[in-house]
């Protein structure tokens, strides 16, 4: 059951996610800031909690795609001038 918690002056409800999506979200978050120790614990809870390679797999894609949009438009940028 969800708890109501807070974080830096955000309120949430803590549970209100499934176990398995938190870590995939939770791991999609260190894989993106280059946070080596979290991105492999993350993963490690993502699989215990039943995710599958295709789920993480698509997860890693989600959170390269804002990244590769950025340097694909910063590029064109460059080039332009």
């Amino acid at each position: 059951m969800p708890k109501e918690a807070e974080f830096f002056n955000l309120k949430y409800r803590e549970g209100s996610l499934d176990a398995k999506t938190a870590q995939l979200i939770l791991m999609a978050v260190n894989f993106a800031i280059g946070h080596e120790h979290g991105a492999k614990l993350h993963l490690d809870k993502a699989r215990e909690n039943g995710a599958s390679e295709d789920e993480i797999q698509e997860t890693i894609v989600y959170c390269m795609r804002p990244v590769a949009a950025k340097v694909r438009n910063f590029a064109k940028e460059i080039i332009a001038k």
